[in-house]
């Protein structure tokens, strides 16, 4: 008896001690993992500008409405938006499915392996980001729909964590199904809703990507393809630029609105221009003050007949090369190609595209 009580406190203290070097090893490794993260994206958050620098309350209450501002923490009156359950349910209901029967699982089998540890805190870690947005959000230039940026960050990781462990999950409980229970019925249900889920989330593929695409006629992987078949001489110009344009001069061309044809020279060559898609800039400067008076500079710009204001202007963007093609005539009515050909040259031409480089 005594050499068993011995026994017993030697494998308890040395349980204890394997704890506590465990417990160690693991603060010490997250602690280094902490440092190299702060390290090695120090050089992209010393340039950064996040665009949103204040969190909202949704739905605050009164007392907390009257006081406004707390720090980085605001509470609107107007901010009270949440969601239906049946949007949440359309969204992770197939999720959601399985993590409740992985549990009823876990609770049936009493049996949990190092790897459950893992999904169950995956699993708790998705669904607090999938509450979140609705008790707090990220404020942005969206006022009407001031969630919505915070919703499609947080919930896109959330749908990504969660096929992951769905994936585990029905593995796991598929290959011991005995442990669900000794009903019968708890294993048809299972089965069934299953089942069900399965066909509903296959069949959304087929109308989504048929709505969206269409596969049965290949065209190229191009992505630059859809300008020369839109505007073909604007297609020579920026092959043309790709293959002889070095480094990060900036180009001028047509501004405006998002997911329109207009930036499709920066975004197609990587060079940077003075204004893109304004509402984009608008969104990650903070403040339409900052896109608001190039709109006036891209026009005037293009349609001055002032070659002093073009070049004050030229010079305060450091501006290299001008794109004229279609779109900036369209754009700008009163277009005065002349004067690029005095302050510069033309380097080339297609069609009615035409790049100019400034002396």
């Amino acid at each position: 008896t005594k050499f068993l009580e011995y026994a017993n406190a030697k494998i308890k203290k040395f349980e204890n001690k394997s704890l506590v070097r465990s417990a160690t090893k693991t603060g010490g490794l997250i602690l280094l993992g902490v440092v190299f993260f702060v390290l090695f994206s120090l050089p992209f958050n010393q340039n950064f500008s996040p665009f949103a620098s204040q969190v909202g309350m949704v739905c605050p209450p009164k007392v907390l409405i009257n006081i406004g501002n707390l720090g980085p923490f605001i509470f609107e009156e107007s901010s009270c938006q949440k969601s239906p359950i049946w949007q949440i349910l359309i969204l992770f209901g197939f999720f959601l499915f399985f993590v409740v029967s992985y549990c009823i699982y876990l609770l049936k089998s009493k049996k949990l392996l190092n790897t459950d540890y893992l999904i169950l805190i995956l699993i708790i870690f998705s669904l607090l980001l999938i509450i979140a947005p609705e008790f707090f959000y990220l404020k942005d230039i969206y006022s009407g729909h001031f969630r919505a940026n915070t919703m499609f960050k947080l919930f896109y990781q959330a749908f990504i964590i969660l096929g992951l462990v769905s994936s585990y999950i029905i593995a796991r409980v598929f290959t011991d199904l005995n442990n669900l229970g000794r009903k019968r019925v708890l294993k048809f249900l299972f089965l069934l809703f299953s089942l069900v889920l399965f066909c509903l989330v296959s069949i959304y593929p087929y109308f989504a990507i048929n709505s969206a695409y269409d596969l049965k006629t290949y065209k190229t992987l191009d992505g630059v393809s859809y300008i020369k078949e839109l505007y073909p001489s604007d297609y020579e110009a920026i092959v043309w630029l790709n293959k002889n344009i070095k480094g990060q001069p900036v180009i001028l061309e047509a501004q405006g609105d998002s997911y329109t044809d207009y930036a499709r020279v920066s975004s197609n060559t990587g060079l940077p221009t003075v204004l893109g898609w304004t509402v984009h800039e608008w969104l990650w400067r903070g403040s339409y003050s900052v896109p608001e008076p190039r709109i006036k500079d891209v026009e005037t710009l293009y349609e001055t007949e002032s070659l002093k204001e073009t070049l004050n202007l030229i010079k305060k963007y450091s501006i290299s090369y001008v794109f004229i093609g279609d779109l900036e005539r369209q754009k700008y009515e009163d277009l005065n190609k002349e004067k690029f050909e005095e302050i510069g040259e033309k380097v080339f031409s297609s069609g009615d595209s035409v790049v100019y480089k400034i002396h």
